[in-house]
């Protein structure tokens, strides 16, 4: 996986952000650039795009995944099952979901 380009924020003071709001939103939203937002010299917000926003949720999701000792417990069973054969495939997949589909369908039809 290719690490991502690091972007480094530009700095606007809050007088700039307000006078030039529009612009700056059409940064953020199309060009993905972030800004530092500072007030009498120090950072008081970032700005950054919806798209980044939920990267860093992610992130952070992961992170917290990661630290779950039972999370950890089950990717070791996963990858244990993977060794053993134990997986289904995407034809067993797709017949369990044809039978499920059947049954549902038998029991409204009642």
């Amino acid at each position: 996986m290719k690490k991502p380009q690091h972007i480094i924020p530009k700095e606007i003071n809050a007088l700039n952000l307000r006078h030039n709001l529009g612009e700056i939103l059409d940064k953020v939203a199309n060009k993905r650039e972030r800004f530092i937002v500072k007030r009498a010299g120090i950072p008081a917000a970032i700005i950054l795009s919806v798209p980044d926003y939920e990267d860093l949720e992610d992130l952070i999701d992961t992170y917290y995944e990661q630290q779950d000792p039972a999370f950890q417990r089950s990717l070791a069973a996963a990858r244990q099952d993977i060794k053993d054969g134990k997986m289904a495939t995407l034809s067993d997949l797709h017949r369990d979901l044809q039978r499920k589909e059947a049954k549902e369908r038998r029991t409204r039809n009642r």
